[in-house]
């Protein structure tokens, strides 16, 4: 595959997640780190094949747009070097984006005015077609886009669209988050062992991986299989059991977000017992170099290591999410060696 610079350019929603989430799915698609990731506020560079990009944008939950990197520029004196390689991608306008006022407006206005005359691209946004300017951390990229997040897709699976809906349920780009971080490909078989819903599912068989999903309660079950029909999301397998006694064998990877909390039934277990026993399950299921995803919240998070290496899984990283004052959640990556 042949393999030019590309730009990555990251939600800024939860920029840890998004930046986990990209390499992630870098690391899925064999990235090789012999030409280093290397990124600035809202925006990663890496060198890497069209196809991979393309592949990533589908999956994305966070990552909202990727394209070839033209140039690098310092706006406060610009060289526009790059200008000559720009006659080859025929734009016709020029979107541009200041990343949390990093570059102030008098300088990206100027900039992005000069490149609009020099070209004589119109001032009218278009779908295709387009130079795509980013100032960033004082520096501005000139990029191409080949691929932005389908964010109608993803709104037809959001949970209030769903036929059967409860509050528990994750949106449509943290489950795809969820998914990414466990490093799962295509065809592999991702388990699920809280699936509720069914959200983590259903961005599975949609992003094309094979899910296994497992509830204890019979009203969820009923509900998740719902959905399942409704979007028509083959290559699932849904279970009515417990997961804190059930174990599996050489999964793929395990993505999920245990019960806890006053809007989720954990069936009479205490919250540390149910993680207890399903780590416990988790560690016996995953297969060899396998992933675990899964959240917590962050009142037990001295609890969640102790378990997490009396299990012997080594923790990759975790990422911070705030909800309200009293919860905040910690979605954890670990690897089973």
């Amino acid at each position: 595959m042949n393999k030019q610079q590309m730009y990555f350019l990251l939600s800024g929603s939860n920029e840890k997640l998004s930046l986990a989430e990209l390499r992630a799915l870098l690391e899925t698609y064999n990235y090789s780190e012999d030409s280093e990731l290397k990124c600035y506020s809202r925006i990663c560079l890496a060198r890497t094949s069209e196809e991979t990009l393309l592949a990533i944008i589908r999956r994305a939950g966070y990552i909202t747009e990727a394209g070839i990197l033209i140039g690098i520029d310092d706006p406060y004196s610009p060289s526009y070097e790059y200008i000559d390689e720009l006659a080859k991608f025929n734009f016709k306008s020029i979107r541009s984006t200041v990343v949390r006022s990093t570059v102030e407006p008098s300088i990206s206005n100027r900039y992005v005015a000069f490149l609009r005359e020099r070209l004589g691209l119109t001032k009218e946004y278009t779908k295709t077609n387009y130079l795509r300017i980013i100032f960033s951390e004082g520096l501005v990229f000139a990029g191409y886009p080949l691929a932005v997040i389908n964010k109608a897709e993803l709104l037809k699976r959001e949970p209030k669209n769903r036929p059967f809906f409860r509050s528990i349920a994750l949106p449509t780009r943290l489950s795809r988050a969820l998914i990414n971080l466990s490093r799962v490909k295509e065809k592999q078989v991702i388990l699920d062992p809280f699936m509720g819903t069914g959200s983590i599912v259903l961005e599975a068989v949609a992003m094309g991986i094979r899910a296994i999903g497992v509830e204890l309660d019979w009203e969820l079950v009923h509900g998740a299989v719902k959905n399942i029909k409704y979007y028509e999301a083959k290559n699932t397998i849904v279970i009515l059991g417990d997961s804190t006694t059930i174990t599996y064998k050489n999964v793929d990877g395990i993505a999920t977000d245990p019960p806890y909390g006053r809007a989720a039934s954990t069936k009479g277990r205490e919250t540390l017992e149910l993680y207890d026993l399903f780590l416990a399950r988790a560690t016996e299921s995953l297969k060899k170099r396998g992933y675990l995803v899964f959240m917590a919240p962050l009142s037990i998070i001295d609890h969640i290591y102790e378990l997490l290496c009396r299990y012997s899984f080594i923790v990759r990283d975790e990422i911070y999410m705030y909800v309200h004052g009293g919860l905040t959640r910690v979605i954890f990556v670990a690897y089973k060696p």
